[in-house]
């Protein structure tokens, strides 16, 4: 039984992934320079033309194309999210174990594939997550408050504590940004701890602070909070007493006004007062409740913590798209969930280009210079832009020479470009 189970499940992550769609005919030129690169102008011209055909073992025969204007070659496999890769897999299957819960090993062997293969298709699927946010974020009309507020975990150990803050609509639970920050280890510790970590201190230290990294999201969502409180008269943000949260305000110039004008109101709630639906920071208190229940990197006391920054910001992408879009505003008792309204319709983000745009997040390939946007948040991401806290030797003194983390420039040409 356990051999026909292990089989099966191998089967919907390998063969069944040869089943999704995958374009037949060049999208766009796929050189960054050239004028067909733009998909619109692409659209309206025949910019290519079709340049022979190559053979593999894993796909079979595969159609090349030649563009008339620059003389970049591509293939149908160039607009596919399993471009460069030597198995065709079920990205739906892959998703739905990462919001299960599960581990990258323990995922890796229900698929009977090594950790690194998950761990690539991974890092396809949070680009195409990043893109539907970046698409969700340039359509954006916000018609609701917001909360702001840090969820609190950690990278490779409790020395690497981290803060993830979000921005999240106060009426719909809906993520619209969030962005990292290592932070020291506080608290209680123990002497032989203490010593660990003025080592560790004195080998690496965080660059960033929460507040430069609250006033990267407020600048990324100021247009749209602006818009919102011109048209609406006003406009609630939610936070607890945590002292980066006014200077970050006061960092962005567009709220600044609207602070003065009365159309913005900063609204200060203690992180002590219970968690209720009547707290104004229940938006922000229910999603971080759903990532330690969805994320098996952020469940208390875990022992499958996230071991590199971009890794577990990628895995967040992929989170907030499933919340945003897949998962219901609240659990109704249908039996059919998906009749049941969404985070993302609650908020009224969803559109039919959206649509379309999630329904390609596990077949396309995505390309950064699409991206319409220009979010610093989603670019770190997209990017590998974060630093990673060191591997130290603890009795040496010293950063180990080995490292898991992948700089921005030892990532794969196409997942940057």
């Amino acid at each position: 039984m356990h051999i026909t189970t292990q089989v099966a499940t191998v089967d919907r992550f390998t063969k069944e992934g040869s089943a999704l769609q995958i374009t037949s005919e060049p999208e766009f030129c796929p050189n960054s320079s050239c004028r067909f690169h733009d998909r619109s102008t692409a659209a309206e011209y025949q910019w290519y033309i079709r340049y022979g055909s190559f053979h593999t073992r894993c796909r079979g025969t595969i159609q090349r194309f030649r563009c008339t204007s620059c003389a970049k070659t591509c293939s149908t496999q160039t607009f596919s999210v399993h471009y460069w890769s030597h198995s065709t897999n079920n990205l739906v299957w892959l998703l739905e174990h990462l919001y299960g819960c599960s581990g990258l090993r323990q995922i890796a062997r229900y698929a009977g594939v090594t950790h690194r293969v998950i761990q690539n298709r991974i890092r396809r699927l949070a680009r195409g997550a990043l893109a539907v946010m970046d698409l969700a974020l340039d359509e954006l009309v916000l018609t609701e408050d917001l909360a702001m507020d840090g969820f609190e975990s950690y990278t490779r150990s409790q020395y690497h504590p981290n803060n993830i803050t979000h921005i999240t609509g106060s009426r719909s639970q809906f993520i619209y940004a969030a962005v990292h920050t290592l932070l020291r280890r506080k608290g209680a510790m123990t002497e032989a701890q203490r010593r660990t970590r003025s080592l560790i201190d004195s080998v690496w230290r965080p660059a960033r602070s929460v507040r430069s990294d609250c006033t990267v999201l407020l600048g990324d969502l100021c247009s749209a909070i602006d818009s919102a409180c011109r048209r609406m008269g006003s406009l609630r943000l939610a936070t607890d007493k945590h002292r980066a949260y006014p200077a970050a305000l006061a960092s962005v110039e567009v709220l600044q006004r609207q602070l003065h004008s009365g159309r913005l109101e900063h609204h200060c709630t203690s992180s002590r007062a219970a968690r209720t639906t009547a707290n104004a920071l229940f938006a922000v208190n229910y999603v971080d409740r759903e990532i330690r229940k969805s994320m098996s990197e952020h469940v208390r006391e875990t022992v499958r913590q996230g071991r590199e920054v971009n890794s577990q910001m990628e895995r967040m992408a992929i989170f907030m798209v499933v919340h945003n879009f897949l998962v219901p505003h609240r659990a109704d008792g249908r039996a059919c969930p998906a009749r049941s309204r969404k985070h993302a319709q609650v908020a009224e983000v969803m559109s039919d280009s959206l649509r379309r745009q999630l329904e390609r997040m596990v077949t396309h390939r995505q390309a950064w210079s699409h991206c319409r946007g220009g979010y610093e948040w989603i670019e770190r991401i997209w990017k590998h832009r974060y630093e990673n806290p060191p591997a130290v030797r603890l009795k040496q003194g010293e950063v180990q020479q080995h490292s898991v983390a992948l700089g921005p420039g030892e990532l794969p040409r196409y997942l940057v470009a």
